[in-house]
């Protein structure tokens, strides 16, 4: 990979892991119970508060996949499957440039045959 696009690919990281910090900061999960709510409008709130929260777990585990990508950078180890340690695809990680593992092994992952590390 040459490095200009390893340079271009560090920038897209960062910038991901900046919106990514920015929106797990305005992710406000509380509940206003000042007032005996209505129990349709506390389901709604509940609701409400579990898609927020399941959307935060999203965003934490990209996050933290974004800053393993970057380790990887400054490792010089990225770009390379943690499985079976081939080089990924380009186009792959232009995609998805916190990308770990070759589309092979992503598969697996999927399948539930690699236990991801």
């Amino acid at each position: 990979m040459s490095k200009l696009n390893l340079k271009d690919l560090k920038k897209r990281l960062e910038s991901e892991r900046t919106l990514l910090i920015e929106k797990l900061k305005g992710n406000d999960l509380s509940i206003d119970d000042s007032e005996t709510p209505d129990p349709v409008d506390l389901a709604v709130r509940n609701y409400s508060k579990n898609v927020m929260l399941a959307v935060s777990e999203n965003e934490s585990r990209q996050l933290t996949e974004v800053d393993e990508a970057l380790l990887r950078l400054e490792d010089d180890e990225y770009g390379n499957c943690q499985n079976c340690e081939k080089p990924i695809n380009p186009k792959r990680l232009a995609a998805i440039p916190w990308a770990r593992y070759c589309l092979d092994c992503q598969e697996l992952v999927e399948q539930g045959l690699l236990d991801e590390e």
